[in-house]
């Protein structure tokens, strides 16, 4: 009998990108090097990967960064992330930021179980369902026992 385990998935915040592009030690760069390593899933949407593209695609990102670094992450976002096709609104969210609820939504839709982030609005609400908003410390403290698994 074939038993398989299934991947966390989780949606990564812009800011988290970039702090694993400014900081590769760091932790949001281990997070982000375990989904490229194929531990995690990252779910994606058509408005997250836009909103990632242009924030992360900014001439500013290039001062610190390398562009090949920059575009490798975005591809890696673009192809091998579990893409949602336009996942249903959340009505009842109460985030200003349309971006911070497009996650939420491709969340949904993905069944993803946590949101990293650092946006201390979004980390105000702590939740939304069963999707925890998690700061990167915090989910690495959750994933340890995903991962011993």
């Amino acid at each position: 009998m074939l038993i398989t385990v299934e991947k966390l998935r989780i949606v990564i915040d812009t800011n988290v990108l970039i702090a694993a592009l400014t900081r590769p030690r760091g932790t949001s760069a281990r997070i982000v090097n375990a989904w490229l390593d194929g531990r995690l899933e990252v779910v994606a949407s058509e408005a997250t990967i836009r909103e990632a593209e242009l924030v992360l695609g900014g001439g500013w990102l290039g001062r610190l960064v390398s562009r090949e670094a920059v575009e490798s992450l975005l591809e890696a976002l673009r192809t091998r992330s579990i893409r949602v096709e336009k996942p249903e609104p959340s009505r009842d969210l109460r985030l200003k930021d349309e971006g911070d609820r497009r996650l939420v939504e491709a969340a949904v839709a993905g069944e993803a179980r946590y949101i990293v982030t650092t946006d201390r609005e979004f980390l105000s609400q702590r939740g939304y369902d069963a999707i925890e908003f998690v700061t990167p410390g915090e989910f690495m403290s959750r994933w340890k026992e995903y991962d011993a698994g």
